[in-house]
């Protein structure tokens, strides 16, 4: 059966994003983005994302994609993105080109009828709003957590309204200060 593994950058505090989306505390850091992109792509053939991250996945790596001045693992990791299967979470939306499609509105029924396919794990990216009803609903398998080294005060949280136990798969510490964690379910 496939896995959901859920694929998030979070802030030492906790959230995905600063009150107003704001992701400007990010660090970039080069050599953990190719190994983690590697292995999680060598793991996954589907997308799960939500209708603004559908968005910003077609604009932002189709641009890169076709970047002459994009670094060779940008160009191939933004290819990936734009190229791979997305099942978009979305009331708003009518339709989303091939090789895309819609996700049924019933969550659970959704992702039973996407883990009972064949085929690699799917990693769940975003945005906030899916990524809560996610974890709320107990849908994820595995959490690929990016934890920079910076507290923002307030946001928009992983974890809302649950309480979530967690058991450590693997961690890793970065030469730039980013820590990456990977959980599962307790058991």
């Amino acid at each position: 059966m496939r896995n959901v593994i859920l694929y998030v950058n979070l802030t030492l505090d906790g959230h995905l994003a600063g009150p107003a989306g704001e992701l400007d505390w990010m660090l970039f850091d080069p050599e953990m983005n190719i190994a983690l992109s590697g292995e999680m792509r060598s793991r996954v053939d589907t997308i799960l994302t939500g209708r603004a991250f559908h968005h910003g996945i077609e604009e932002n790596f189709r641009a890169q994609a076709s970047d002459p001045a994009s670094p060779a693992e940008l160009v191939d990791f933004a290819t990936w993105m734009i190229s791979t299967p997305q099942v978009v979470f979305s009331r708003s939306l009518a339709e989303v080109a091939a090789p895309h499609r819609l996700a049924g509105e019933d969550l659970a029924a959704e992702v039973a009828a996407l883990k009972a396919l064949p085929g690699k794990d799917m990693v769940l990216f975003g945005g906030v709003s899916i990524v809560q009803q996610f974890v709320r609903a107990g849908l994820v398998d595995e959490y690929w957590i990016k934890l920079y080294p910076t507290a923002i005060g307030a946001g928009q949280p992983l974890f809302t309204e649950q309480r979530t136990r967690l058991e450590l798969v693997d961690s890793k510490a970065w030469a730039s200060g980013i820590l990456t964690l990977r959980y599962r379910p307790a058991r």
